[in-house]
C-alpha cells in the first residue's frame, strides 16, 4: 500500500485535474494564509516563529508576515504553528482532522526553495498532500489528532514537489508511520499550544521524506497492518476525482464540533429576533464527539475556550459573530459571557449519533423569559461542500480575521497573490507571504 501510494503522489498532474480541483487549491491555499495570519501574535506562535530557525537553520524561505526567512524546514513549522493556532484551518469531515494546516505551509515553503517550480507543480503538490493524508487518516481504525497523521501528507506534498521517486516516498510514508506524534487521542481537549500537534507532524513528515532520500528505510508493511488501516478504503477510488474538494472551511474559529450549534442559535436569532437578554437556558442537543471538547462555561485559556460550546455560543449571542473570528484572549475575562454560558447544556442525542462523522449536525432548544421555548430544526454547519462558504465569505473571512494582524494594503496583496495563481503566476504570492 505504502509503494501504491507513493506511485500516485509521485505520478499526480495538474493538467488532468479537472477546474473543480484546482479552484480547491486556490480556496484551501488562502484559507490557510488566512489561519496563519490571524494567529501571527500569539504567544505560541511568536515562540515557534523564533525557535524554528534555530532548529532547522537559515535560509531564503518566507516566515509568513514576519519578514523574517529561515530554511525550508523551519519555514513550515513556524507557519503550519501559525495556521493551526486559532482553530480557523480548514478540515476534512471523514479524516476528523485538519490537512490544510500541515500541507499548505509545506507546499508554499518548497514552491520558494525550488525555484522553477510552475503553479501546476504547485497544485500537483497541494493535491497529494491531501490526498494521501486524509486517505490514511480516515482509514485508521481508531481516532487520533491531525498531528498522527499529518506527517503523511508531508511526505506526499513534499515528494511531489521535489521529484522523489515512488519507492523513496513509500520508506518515508513508513518512516512517518513509526516516528509521528504518537499524540493521546484526546490530546487536544488539554487547554495548551500543542493542541493536535499539527506542527509537530510536519516536522516528522519533512524529516522522514529527508532520512528516506538520504537512504533510511521504514517498516512499509505497518500500513498494511490491518489494526491501523483499511486499506481497501485508503486505496478506494485512488484515481477518481481528487479527494481536496471535499474540503471544508470554517465560519468561526472554534473547533468544528461547535459550529453546528453556533448556526442553530443564529437561525433562531434571525427568525425570532432572539435577544441575549431574553435567555433564561439553552439546550444543545449533539453527538457524543462534542463531549470530547472541555466545555467549560469559565475557560481559563484560549484554546479552553476553543473547545468550549457553551462559551463559543454565549461569546456569538452577546457579542456577535466576528467576535468569533477569531476569538481573541481578551473575552475570557468577560463576566457576561461566563454567565450566559453557565446557563448553556450540552446534552447527547441518540438520534444524531449515527449522522457523525459523515455529518456533524446539532439542535438547539432556547428558554426564554416568560416560558416561550424555541427549537431549531437540525442544522449542519455552513462551510460543508454541501453549504459551501463563498468565494466572496472567503474573503470577507480574510480581512475580519487579520483585522488586527494585517494592514488593508497586505490583505489586497494576499487576494491579488491567490488570483494571480489562477492565472498561472506565483511570484506575487509569495512576495505578499515575505
Amino acid at each position: 500500500m505504502a509503494l501504491q501510494l507513493g506511485c500516485h503522489a509521485a505520478g499526480l498532474d495538474a493538467r488532468h485535474f479537472g477546474p473543480e480541483t484546482s479552484d480547491a487549491v486556490f480556496r484551501c491555499v488562502l484559507d490557510a494564509i488566512t489561519s496563519a495570519a490571524a494567529g501571527l501574535r500569539q504567544p505560541g506562535v511568536v515562540a515557534a516563529r523564533r525557535v524554528a530557525p534555530l532548529l532547522y537553520g537559515p535560509g531564503s524561505v518566507p516566515i509568513w508576515f514576519s519578514g523574517g526567512t529561515a530554511s525550508a524546514g523551519a519555514a513550515m513549522l513556524a507557519n503550519s504553528t501559525a495556521a493551526a493556532a486559532l482553530d480557523l484551518d480548514d478540515g476534512y469531515r471523514m479524516a476528523r482532522g485538519h490537512p490544510g494546516a500541515a500541507v499548505i505551509p509545506a507546499a508554499l515553503a518548497l514552491m520558494s526553495a525550488v525555484p522553477d517550480a510552475s503553479v501546476d507543480d504547485f497544485i500537483a503538490t497541494v493535491v497529494a498532500g491531501y490526498e494521501v493524508g486524509v486517505r490514511l487518516a480516515a482509514a485508521r481504525s481508531t481516532y487520533a489528532p491531525s498531528g498522527a497523521w499529518s506527517g503523511f501528507a508531508v511526505v506526499a506534498a513534499a515528494g511531489r514537489m521535489l521529484g522523489v521517486d515512488a519507492k523513496a516516498i513509500a520508506q518515508a510514508l513508513a518512516i512517518a508511520a513509526q516516528t509521528a506524534p504518537a499524540l493521546p487521542a484526546l490530546a487536544g481537549i488539554a487547554g495548551s499550544d500543542v493542541k493536535e500537534g499539527i506542527p509537530a507532524g510536519v516536522a516528522a513528515g519533512w524529516t522522514a521524506l529527508q532520512l528516506a532520500m538520504g537512504g533510511v528505510t521504514g517498516p512499509v508493511d505497518v500500513l498494511e497492518d490491518k489494526r491501523l488501516f483499511d486499506s481497501q478504503a485508503v486505496l478506494r477510488d485512488l484515481n477518481g476525482i481528487p479527494l481536496i474538494g471535499g474540503t471544508y472551511f470554517k465560519a468561526f474559529g472554534c473547533c468544528r464540533h461547535i459550529h453546528a450549534p453556533l448556526e442553530a442559535v443564529l437561525h433562531l436569532q434571525a427568525r425570532h429576533g432572539l435577544a441575549a437578554e431574553d435567555i433564561v437556558s439553552i439546550v444543545v442537543f449533539t453527538y457524543q464527539a462534542t463531549f470530547n471538547l472541555s466545555n467549560k462555561p469559565d475557560p481559563a485559556t484560549l484554546v479552553e475556550a476553543q473547545y468550549s460550546v457553551p462559551y463559543c455560543l454565549a461569546v456569538c449571542l452577546l457579542r456577535g459573530t466576528d467576535a468569533l473570528v477569531p476569538l481573541n484572549a481578551g473575552q475570557l475575562n468577560d463576566a457576561e459571557v461566563r454567565e450566559l454560558a453557565g446557563r448553556i447544556e450540552v446534552t447527547h442525542d441518540a438520534a444524531i449519533e449515527p449522522l457523525f462523522p459523515k455529518r456533524s449536525p446539532a439542535r438547539v432548544v432556547v428558554n426564554l423569559v416568560g416560558g416561550q421555548r424555541l427549537e431549531s430544526p437540525l442544522t449542519d454547519p455552513r462551510g460543508d461542500p454541501e453549504r459551501p462558504l463563498s468565494s466572496a465569505d472567503l474573503e470577507r473571512k480574510l480581512r475580519i480575521a487579520t483585522r488586527d494582524t494585517l494592514s488593508p494594503t497586505v490583505q489586497q496583496m494576499v487576494l491579488d497573490g491567490v488570483a494571480a495563481l489562477r492565472t498561472g503566476e506565483w511570484r506575487p504570492l509569495l512576495a505578499a507571504l515575505r
